[in-house]
């Protein structure tokens, strides 16, 4: 079977069975009714991120029987989280349990992952072996958690999904064009045409939602990609920084703004910044917004951060202020919501 059809397959895959988790969500317990923390108004079909990760499991594992053997603690690794997050659908774990198991997780993948390059950062730091893993695994927990709680809105967990896999994608292959023929290239196409496939039925108004399942095994997923393709000598860290930084920046400055204030951070709020602007502008205008930021920004300078060496520690830099800038006027992290227009 052909990378091509794997990708195919995923897609159709995730499609059906997003179709046939949304029919039985009553009787499989994962009927979301709105609370205080959703942006939806009536109740409305979650997990269906199962089928993105279900579809992608199975693709995966036949490129591992096809002679990558490499991705098996990818595959053990996205069962495993998303094993978890379709735990806390039905059960609503507590943050206490669920951290744990997460950081073993990545632990877990990284583990599996070759060892990665050192980093000379500017002004002559240095950053490599025991303190680069942490610091790989800190970020690998922080991403994971980040992209459930930008899951919030419809479409844009799954939009970004693709955009930032494309990305990386379109980065790897103008720089090594044999790059379609290695295993990891083709993962990348699995995940973004699962996602594609969930997207149908998730695209506002949405009729499912992806849960904790989903948006846990896909960040995975993506991150585990980033990690083997680092290692592998592909896309550079600074790319990969630089192609999700429009999700990042929003979570990270509506994190700090509010533990800044003493708030609990694992406390449910809708306060961050495509959440805000989605009470004034509607789910579809900022799905759409936030998708031409990383399509029209991250990944055209993703692409530069690659080109211009010399200075892309610097560009990450700037791309990182910049959405910053733009994350604050969106009100992330603010104290209060904004009211709907």
């Amino acid at each position: 079977m052909t990378y091509s059809a794997l990708a195919i397959f995923a897609g159709v895959a995730a499609l059906l069975l997003t179709l046939l988790i949304e029919r039985q969500a009553g009787r499989l317990g994962l009927m979301q009714a709105p609370n205080h923390r959703s942006s939806h108004i009536k109740p409305t079909a979650r997990g269906g991120g199962i089928a993105i990760i279900g579809a992608a499991v199975v693709a995966m594992m036949v490129l591992c029987a096809m002679g990558a053997p490499q991705l098996w603690g990818v595959v053990g690794a996205t069962i495993a989280i998303a094993g978890l997050g379709l735990a806390d659908d039905l059960r609503d774990l507590p943050a206490a349990l669920r951290f744990p198991i997460q950081g073993l997780v990545m632990a877990g993948l990284l583990w599996s992952v070759p060892a990665l390059p050192s980093i000379a950062l500017p002004w002559g730091l240095f950053l490599g072996g025991a303190l680069l893993a942490i610091v790989v695994w800190v970020i690998g927990l922080w991403w994971v958690n980040l992209f459930n709680f930008m899951d919030g809105i419809d479409g844009i967990a799954a939009s970004q999904a693709i955009l930032i896999l494309m990305g990386g994608c379109l980065v790897w292959w103008t720089a090594e064009p044999d790059a379609i023929a290695n295993p990891l290239f083709a993962v990348a196409l699995i995940a973004m045409l699962a996602s594609a496939g969930f997207l149908l039925r998730n695209w506002p108004p949405s009729h499912i939602f992806m849960g904790d399942a989903g948006s846990n095994g896909l960040a995975l997923i993506i991150f585990a990609i980033a990690a083997l393709n680092i290692a592998e000598g592909g896309v550079p860290y600074q790319s990969w920084l630089i192609l999700p930084s429009v999700f990042v920046t929003d979570a990270t400055v509506t994190l700090l703004r509010r533990i800044a204030r003493l708030e609990k951070p694992w406390d449910a709020h809708r306060r961050h910044g495509y959440q805000q602007l989605a009470r004034r502008w509607g789910h579809r205008t900022v799905t759409l917004a936030y998708g031409a930021l990383t399509l029209f920004g991250a990944i055209p300078l993703a692409w530069l951060a690659q080109s211009a060496s010399v200075w892309s520690w610097e560009l990450v830099a700037a791309v990182y202020g910049v959405w910053a800038g733009l994350a604050l006027w969106a009100g992330a992290g603010a104290s209060t919501e904004t009211v709907p227009a």
